[in-house]
C-alpha cells in the first residue's frame, strides 16, 4: 500500500477548506430518475456554478434506500450554518476546542452511526503503488479546483476510510457514490486536520454518467 506523505494529506484537506471548487451535484436531479435498476446509481448532472443550500426551506429527512443505505444528499448534509477552522485553529487545536461554534442540528446528529450513501467527488489520499485504488479519500460536494472559486464549508465534505481489506477505484473529476457508516462531530487528527463528517465505507460505486 502506497502511503501518501502526511504533509500531502494535510494539504489536501486545507485545500478543501480554503480554496474554491467547481461543478457540484444538483440535488434536484435525485427526483428525476437518479437511480437505475441493477443497484448501480445514475449520477445527477453537474453544474459549473454551485447554488447555495436554501436554509429557509425544511431539510430532507426522509431518505430513499439504496442497497440498504439511506441516500443522503448534500442538500441535507450542508443544510445548516457552520464555520471552518481558521489557520490558527488548524495549527493550535485548543483554540478551536474552546471556541463557541454553530450547533449541529438534530436531523444531522441522527445520522451519526447510520448507514448512508452519499454522491460526491473523490480526492484520493492513500493509494496503492499503481495509484488506481484508494483506501482513504475526501468525498466533496464540489469538484475541488485550485486558487479560485467558492470555499467549501466543513459540512460540504466527508473524510472516508475504506473498511479493512476494501479498496475503491481512485477516480477524480467524476462523481462517485460512497456507501458506509457516517460519523458526525468535529475531530482533529494530525494527518488530516479538522473534519466534521467521516465515513467508514464498505464500497464505492463509479456510476453510469447521465449528462
Amino acid at each position: 500500500m502506497k502511503k501518501q506523505p502526511i504533509q500531502l494529506k494535510w494539504s489536501v484537506v486545507v485545500l478543501l477548506l480554503f480554496v474554491g471548487s467547481l461543478p457540484f451535484l444538483d440535488p434536484r436531479a435525485f427526483g428525476q430518475g437518479a437511480f437505475s435498476g441493477g443497484g448501480n446509481p445514475v449520477v445527477p448532472y453537474a453544474t459549473a456554478v454551485p447554488s447555495p443550500v436554501d436554509l429557509g426551506t425544511a431539510p430532507v429527512t426522509v431518505y430513499q434506500l439504496v442497497d440498504g443505505h439511506s441516500l443522503v444528499t448534500w442538500n441535507t448534509l450542508a443544510h445548516f450554518e457552520y464555520d471552518a477552522p481558521s489557520i490558527d485553529e488548524e495549527i493550535d487545536a485548543s483554540l478551536r476546542r474552546k471556541k463557541k461554534k454553530y450547533p449541529i442540528p438534530g436531523f444531522i446528529e441522527r445520522l451519526n452511526g447510520a448507514p448512508v450513501a452519499v454522491v460526491g467527488f473523490m480526492i484520493p489520499l492513500d493509494t496503492n503503488e499503481a495509484g488506481d485504488k484508494a483506501t482513504s479519500f475526501i468525498l466533496a460536494r464540489s469538484q475541488a479546483t485550485c486558487c479560485y472559486g467558492i470555499t467549501p464549508k466543513m459540512n460540504e465534505w466527508i473524510y472516508v476510510i475504506m473498511d479493512k481489506g476494501k479498496e475503491a477505484d481512485a477516480v477524480m473529476d467524476i462523481p462517485v457514490t460512497a456507501f458506509g457508516v457516517l460519523s458526525v462531530g468535529e475531530e482533529k487528527k494530525t494527518d488530516t486536520g479538522w473534519s466534521l463528517y467521516r465515513m467508514s465505507s464498505d464500497k464505492v460505486d463509479v456510476p453510469h454518467i447521465n449528462w
